[in-house]
């Protein structure tokens, strides 16, 4: 490390931007591959980020029956056959080791033998008895300490670094010039910080803190999406945002797990009817499915008068603690924004159409296509952030002693951020409210191509008064390519539901990209389907 009087410089082969597990998978992998490897977190390592409040289900093939070509298969279903194929099959293929292998950190998941997951064929549950996601991601954090990963805690990524130094970055740069990237600019204790590095990993999660109703932390807000993009990475599927229907927002809010309606819970509307009563699989339909009837029934009444008091107590305990001290009103349920299915596009191996840049987990795109199955993003985590963190030690390029004198130097003129002031916070507060308030009503559950256009040109004007503010303004930035997105792709199709074009339509089989200004349709016969095995983790892992 560096330190000059005005910041300092901090060098390493591989920098993991994230704290959660998917880049903590993908800084043990790339440390185990004999890299030098830094994470950077906003909040502390293994304690923040969704997948350390997550419910901790991960996905596995452990049924005699079940096969990776049937859960592919499952993947695609679910996906509205829309997933990149290569992706999908990363997953089916790769899942069940990744899974087991949690066991070598220290770590023992439950397999749920019983339970047939919406959307999947086959039981494939895989849990931690505790039930919630910080017992999996502090003992990763543990076991990247033990074997000697560097920790920054509590350091905001401003922007990324790329080969031209730290003259080419900040909001006046034009994206889509895919200059390599070489690291990042960080703040942290009222000080710069520059992380120069070989290669770079973006794991920072999705954006679902750009909803007014969101399950999310505070902290998961899309900034990263539209960092990359500023830099030339490709994105991809923005249009599709998955809400979560299993949230009881009266009396308290709180997750409930789909056992719960395995065991005999229903949903209600104020007639008292069963509206999913008509669907194979009642409440344990897709989530897209169960959201959208939600939406247009308006309010949803939980009915638990089936389940028995012991699974009640087994499967939502603090729901079961608050009727034995006698609560004996309405339970309201409520779908709230939960996973980002579009984001930074990818190949198998977490790379971006930007050299030097990886990405994996909830800011990347392509691997659910337009609804994600549950089960399948700490899955997902695990499967890519192995993935991309072997990729990116094995293709780190070493930075020069010439390079990082250059950074010192400019270094040394550098202005602290907008973002952090009193002045920048009250612009956050200000705006984040109101892109919240845009997405909610008019990019939700329920689209109109109206609302949809009026979004897009309100978020364009929030970008304008954001842009004194990174990371701000990449959040703002992200929020608007999930409107155009959207306004682009003329169909109802998984979580993108559009009362303008009802129904799927076959020409609206593909992907829209992202590169730049420029917003494209690839046709999924672009993509050749990957035959089984070609993404067996023997191909890449050890």
């Amino acid at each position: 490390m560096i330190a000059n009087g005005n910041g300092r410089i901090v060098t390493t082969d591989v920098l993991v931007i994230g704290g959660g597990e998917a880049a903590l998978r993908a800084a043990i992998e790339a440390r185990r591959k004999g890299a030098n490897v830094v994470m950077v977190s906003k909040g502390q390592i293994g304690s923040s980020g969704s997948s350390a409040i997550s419910d901790t289900i991960h996905s596995a093939i452990l049924s005699p029956e079940d096969s990776p070509d049937i859960f592919y298969q499952d993947i695609l279903k679910g996906g509205k056959r829309i997933n990149r194929p290569e992706l999908a099959r990363a997953l089916a293929e790769d899942c069940t080791a990744r899974v087991q292998e949690l066991s070598e950190f220290g770590i023992e998941l439950e397999f749920e033998r019983e339970l047939v997951t919406p959307g999947h064929s086959f039981p494939r549950r895989c849990y931690h008895k505790a039930g919630l996601g910080a017992h999996i991601t502090r003992r990763l954090r543990e076991y990247a300490q033990e074997i000697g990963i560097q920790f920054h805690e509590k350091t905001w990524i401003v922007d990324l670094l790329n080969e031209h130094g730290l003259a080419d970055t900040g909001p006046d740069r034009l994206p889509g010039s895919g200059d390599r990237i070489c690291g990042a600019l960080g703040w942290a204790n009222e000080d710069w910080i520059v992380f120069v590095a070989g290669s770079t990993i973006l794991a920072s999660g999705g954006m679902g803190r750009i909803y007014a109703q969101s399950d999310n932390p505070i902290d998961v807000s899309g900034e990263t999406i539209g960092m990359a993009w500023r830099h030339g990475a490709r994105l991809q599927d923005m249009e599709f945002v998955q809400f979560y229907p299993y949230r009881l927002v009266s009396p308290v809010n709180l997750d409930l797990y789909t056992k719960l309606f395995s065991n005999g819970a229903m949903m209600r509307n104020l007639q008292g009817e069963r509206f999913m009563a008509g669907y194979p699989r009642k409440e344990l339909e897709t989530r897209d499915v169960i959201c959208y009837q939600m939406f247009k029934q308006g309010k949803v009444l939980l009915d638990i008068s089936q389940v028995s008091d012991s699974d009640l107590k087994a499967t939502s305990p603090r729901l079961h603690g608050l009727l034995a001290k006698g609560y004996a009103g309405e339970l309201e349920v409520q779908p709230v924004e939960h996973y980002s299915i579009g984001g930074i596009s990818i190949d198998q191996y977490g790379k971006t159409s930007v050299k030097g840049l990886y990405a994996c987990g909830e800011c990347t795109g392509g691997v659910h296509g337009a609804n994600r199955l549950g089960g399948g993003a700490l899955t997902e985590s695990l499967v890519f952030g192995a993935r991309a963190g072997f990729a990116a030690a094995e293709e780190t390029v070493l930075q020069t002693p010439d390079f990082v004198t250059k950074i010192e130097q400019e270094l040394r003129h550098r202005k602290p951020p907008l973002f952090f002031t009193e002045e920048g916070k009250q612009a956050t507060a200000a705006i984040r409210k109101k892109v919240q308030e845009i997405m909610w009503n008019q990019v939700g559950i329920e689209r109109s191509a109206a609302g949809l256009a009026e979004a897009s040109v309100q978020l364009g004007q929030l970008a304008a008064e954001a842009e004194p503010y990174l990371p701000l303004l990449d959040m703002v930035r992200a929020a608007a390519m999930v409107a155009r997105s959207a306004l682009e792709r003329k169909e109802s199709r998984g979580a993108h539901q559009v009362i303008d074009f009802p129904g799927e339509r076959d020409e609206w089989i593909g992907n829209l990209m992202i590169e730049g200004e420029e917003l494209s349709f690839w046709p999924l016969l672009n993509y050749a389907a990957p035959k089984r095995n070609d993404a067996q983790p023997g191909n890449l892992l050890p």
